[in-house]
């Protein structure tokens, strides 16, 4: 197998360099070794639209410090300050500091973090005198209206990142139009697809789910030999698409280059792409200027598809002229275009998405501008719901500037939503967010509970099926535009025949018949005997993943719920907490957990984080560690279930759920969010917050559908705006 020769890695390294200047990214020569690319932005912008909230009680003729000091300081002296003032504010917020609006709208991110604080019910705390709910709302509604305010000088600049592992792979898929994957990436969960027709609007009773983490003999995606992509790093409560995650060192680029390498000479490629036989093939009767010429043509179409945005005429010339040399040199177009394909895929064009518009050298027109947007509204919409490049409709309705028409952008949200591409948002969104990959990792003690390991080797462990069954789960609630409140609580799942067996379910009254146990990857939609296990917060993969290897944790259970159902993710546990000591004469083994807990909760140091997290967590405790059904602790203690959360008394799972459905707002704002940093690319910013409690009402008025989600977050400020 020929190998690109030396001349490609020192035009690989100049064209880095010249493309992303020519991208206007403002890139320096000496800074290769990057950690993060940034583009200096001016943060102004034209056009109307801004959202304004008006508060009650406000005066047209009011000023902002008018109304501050008339209302606003009355309210945070009598209900705020005496906890946070000074240098020993809790928390370390000093809001004492505010005198008057101007300093409100120099520190806007912390009254944005002041606003989810009172909307999550934190604050103020129970145990002191509370405003009311009418104070409540106008503090909130000046809060919205300072931070509507500010938004527009206060955005975060857009930036240039790289292509994640999924979003790389899936572009490779569509830009040389492969009829299969070709690296080995273990995210996907399950291989098989045929199931999966999302413009049916309906998820078929039966799914043949072969798993990626079993049978690995059978797994036909990947190509023998082709070099495996990088792992991406972890995002803490963020996503594996976020921009401050996904650098470019030279260590990495090498580690492009040999994968673009290792892949366009495999002998395979050449017979899944259909995009070989008319690009790297030219017949044996052709002279030298036929084929320079034919070259020239598919690098011209090549290009733009691989930048996904319109290229430059030095851009073309740099690879054509590549292209010419090569051939010059080792007289076969098949390895000329093969090295100069290399170079386009290991460029910033190809590697980078650009997340703002570039400053043109020449003056633009409207038409030019607009067009512009439209290719960037494109890519990214692309990039939120495929994982991949825009097809060749997108491009063409962003080339016609159809994309920045409310109505149109809906019917290609439709359009895209009905394709199978649209596997992307369940497999890379909707899995991150439920952080199902990590009941992968689940090794509970072998002594405690045999029967998690009692099955042969050729049946793989409950927690790959609890995965298996929250995907199905996800896809079903997004492929039948179901409400985004049967992620809290649902009446259905997909099951095999290990896990009805897991949950005590009878397989005969659920189907009809008992499936065999050892036809694991054969998944059936049943409804459930009792609302317990409904939805996904109570799902085996959430229980068993948030226990320890010998016990639950009502602690990790707690956390995920707020991190994942309510977008509060706690603090960090601080450095060198003492372990639990028993009270005297008792020993600490012969307390349940729950026991433990109320001790660990004695220190005020620990209180005030755990009295949010803990009675979440016990929402759960009729759920051992590796998520079956109890009736008692270890100890030999009746189950205790109960708990308190924003004044609301529950008891068990069940009614857990209707407490979060009671005040489904923060849920579906809190989904909203997730959904909003994915789509983004980013964590989100104190200036994105009017349009999230935008979004957040239009989805509730619109009966919380899993395509309205979409649809709003699409249609939001955020996702649209793109600056010079």
């Amino acid at each position: 197998m020929n190998q690109p020769r030396m001349l490609l890695g020192s035009t690989v390294v100049a064209g880095f360099v010249a493309c992303a200047i020519a991208l206007g990214s403002g890139f320096d020569v000496r800074a290769i070794p990057m950690l993060s690319i940034h583009a200096g932005l001016d943060n102004s912008r034209t056009g109307n639209g801004e959202l304004r909230l008006v508060s009650i009680e406000q005066s047209a003729d009011d000023s902002g410090d008018d109304l501050f000091q008339s209302t606003i300081a009355p309210f945070l002296e009598q209900y705020c300050l005496d906890c946070h003032s000074g240098d020993e504010s809790e928390g370390d917020l000093d809001l004492a500091r505010f005198a008057g609006q101007a300093d409100v709208d120099r520190d806007l991110a912390t009254w944005s973090k002041v606003l989810h604080q009172i909307e999550d019910g934190n604050m103020p705390p129970e145990e002191v005198k509370q405003p009311q709910e009418r104070q409540i709302e106008l503090f909130k509604n000046w809060i919205l209206n300072s931070l509507a305010s500010g938004a527009r000088s206060n955005r975060p600049p857009g930036r240039m990142r790289r292509l994640n592992r999924v979003e790389y792979e899936n572009t490779i898929r569509d830009l040389f139009r492969l009829t299969r994957l070709c690296f080995n990436n273990p995210a996907r969960i399950i291989q098989t697809t045929d199931y999966f027709q999302p413009a049916t609007g309906r998820m078929p009773r039966y799914v043949l789910a072969v798993s990626y983490f079993y049978n690995s003999h059978r797994r036909h995606s990947d190509l023998p030999g082709v070099s495996n992509l990088p792992v991406d790093p972890p995002v803490e409560h963020g996503f594996a698409n976020d921009q401050d995650a996904l650098s470019l060192s030279p260590l990495l680029l090498e580690n492009y280059l040999e994968i673009s390498t290792s892949l366009l000479n495999n002998s395979e490629f050449a017979q899944i792409s259909e995009l070989w036989d008319t690009m790297f093939i030219v017949p044996d009767s052709w002279n030298q200027a036929q084929r320079i010429r034919h070259g020239h043509e598919q690098i011209e179409l090549f290009l733009p598809r691989a930048f996904r945005r319109s290229v430059t005429a030095a851009e073309l010339e740099r690879y054509q002229s590549l292209f010419d040399s090569e051939l010059e040199v080792s007289g076969s177009y098949t390895e000329s275009m093969r090295t100069t394909t290399s170079a386009i895929l290991v460029s910033p064009g190809f590697l980078f998405r650009r997340e703002f518009l570039v400053a043109p050298d020449q003056p633009q027109t409207a038409q030019q501008m607009e067009r512009e947007k439209n290719l960037a509204i494109a890519n990214r919409l692309s990039y939120f719901l495929w994982g991949s490049m825009p097809d060749d409709e997108l491009i063409q309705a962003a080339r016609e500037g159809r994309l920045t028409i409310p109505r149109y952008l809906e019917r290609q949200v439709d359009r895209m939503m009905d394709d199978p591409k649209i596997k992307s948002l369940s497999t890379d969104f909707g899995m991150q967010w439920l952080k199902v990959q990590k009941a992968a990792s689940a090794l509970p003690d072998k002594t405690r509970f045999p029967g998690y390991y009692r099955n042969s080797e050729a049946i793989p462990p409950p927690a790959v099926s609890m995965m298996i069954e929250q995907l199905l789960f996800f896809e079903a609630v997004m492929v039948e535009n179901r409400s985004i409140e049967e992620f809290v609580d649902s009446d259905f799942a997909f099951l095999n025949r290990q896990l009805m067996d897991w949950y005590q379910i009878n397989p005969k009254t659920a189907l009809g018949y008992s499936p065999a146990v050892e036809d694991f990857e054969d998944f059936f939609r049943i409804k459930w005997p009792n609302r317990h296990r409904g939805g996904v917060i109570s799902s085996g993969a959430m229980l068993i993943s948030t226990s320890t290897t010998t016990r639950t944790s009502p602690v990790y259970r707690g956390s995920w719920i707020l991190d994942v159902v309510f977008n509060a993710a706690p603090p960090p546990p601080p450095a060198n907490v003492p372990p639990l000591e028993p009270a005297e004469g008792q020993k600490l083994t012969s307390l349940n957990v729950r026991d433990k807990l109320a001790q660990h909760r004695q220190d005020a140091a620990c209180a005030s984080c755990h009295d949010r997290i803990d009675p979440m967590g016990f929402a759960f405790e009729m759920f051992d560690a590796v998520g079956r059904w109890r009736r008692e602790y270890e100890t030999g203690d009746e189950i205790d279930s109960s708990g308190e959360i924003n004044g609301e008394k529950f008891v068990g799972s069940s009614n857990f759920k209707k407490v979060i459905l009671r005040g489904k707002s923060r849920f579906v704002r809190a989904f909203v969010e997730h959904t909003m940093k994915y789509a983004l690319g980013r964590q989100l910013h104190f200036s994105d917050e009017p349009e999230i409690r935008r979004v957040t009402a239009e989805v509730i008025k619109q009966n919380c559908r899993f395509r309205s989600v979409i649809k709003q977050v699409v249609l939001s400020e955020p996702f649209l705006r793109f600056e010079h």
